[in-house]
Parts: structure tokens; C-alpha cells; sequence
């Protein structure tokens, strides 16, 4: 082989190599830093109820249920605060009641309905959605209502009977406000 041949082979292979993957082809990059942050949570939750005196008879706040009778038609009622511990930026709550199960005659039973109406600071609120603020007052009035003349079964149960109503319990489940 001619010297002439045996360089322009070796250039062709040096630039080969470098082309090829052996060589170094250099893209630029670059990296910047981000500062973290420091995060807590908040905090949701209700305190312990203030239900005063009880259960009262037919909505009147000064007769107390304690063992009367009840006929078709009366009413009971309860009404418990709370206060809202609420640490952190828009929250909402749902509000629900659950338990309250009876135990007893079926008859009667079938003829009361417990229902809640919520309030927060004194105003009338719904169910879902409702904003709440830290230290908020949380009422609810729950009503038993012993259906009454004209109800479905009403005329249809029989004296004598008794029931048990279990504990009620009620959630606010913390939402998110958009």
C-alpha cells in the first residue's frame, strides 16, 4: 500500500470515529434551582355539643321531654351547638346526621322521622358546600316528629307501644371552596 492510500485511509477512519459515537458531539445544558417551601396543614374540627336542657315537647323550650305520652302529632325537638375550629383558607363543610336508629315497635316506628335543619352564627344554611370560618357557631335542631291524623299509618297505631332512639351523630366534613 501506498503511503498516500495508508493516510487517507487512517483520516477516514479518524473521522469516522469522531462522527460515529466514539467522537464527542456536545449538546449544551443548563440547570436552575427552585426554592422549596415550608408547609403545615390546618385543622377541621367540632367541639364537644352544647345540647342545654334536652329534648323538648312540641317545640316549646320550657317543657323538657323526660317521660310524657306522646300522641299522634307531637313533636320533639333538640337543638345543639358547636363550635368550628377551621385553621386554613376556604373551607366548606357538608353537614350530615346519621345513627338516631330506633329500636322498638315497628308500628311506631314507621310513624317518626328525625330531620335536621343546620345553621352557622345563627343564619338557616343547607347541607353542602357551606362556608365555614374558624370560631363559626354550628346549630342544629333536630325534630322527631310521631306523624300525625292523616299520616300514612297513623290512625293505624296502637296505643301502648314503645321505642328507643340511639345516639345521633353529627359530621362536618371539610370541603374545599374554589
Amino acid at each position: 500500500m501506498k503511503k498516500t492510500t495508508k493516510g487517507v485511509l487512517a483520516a477516514s477512519a479518524a473521522g469516522a470515529l469522531l462522527l460515529g459515537g466514539a467522537g464527542s458531539l456536545a449538546f449544551w445544558t443548563d440547570a436552575v434551582t427552585i426554592n422549596g417551601a415550608s408547609i403545615a396543614t390546618g385543622e377541621f374540627s367540632l367541639s364537644a355539643p352544647d345540647c342545654g336542657n334536652g329534648w323538648h315537647l312540641d317545640g316549646s323550650p320550657t317543657t323538657n321531654y323526660t317521660n310524657q305520652l306522646l300522641v299522634p302529632g307531637d313533636t320533639l325537638t333538640e337543638n345543639c351547638s358547636f363550635t368550628v375550629t377551621a385553621k386554613g383558607s376556604h373551607i366548606t363543610a357538608d353537614f350530615d346526621v346519621t345513627g338516631g336508629g330506633y329500636t322498638g315497635a315497628a308500628a311506631l316506628l314507621a310513624e317518626t322521622t328525625v330531620t335536621p335543619v343546620y345553621k352557622v352564627n345563627g343564619s338557616p344554611v343547607g347541607t353542602t358546600g357551606v362556608a365555614i370560618a374558624d370560631g363559626d357557631t354550628v346549630t342544629v335542631d333536630l325534630t322527631l316528629d310521631f306523624d300525625g291524623p292523616g299520616a300514612t299509618n297513623a290512625t293505624n297505631v296502637p296505643g301502648g307501644m314503645s321505642a328507643a332512639l340511639a345516639n345521633i351523630t353529627v359530621t362536618a366534613t371539610q370541603g374545599h371552596q374554589s
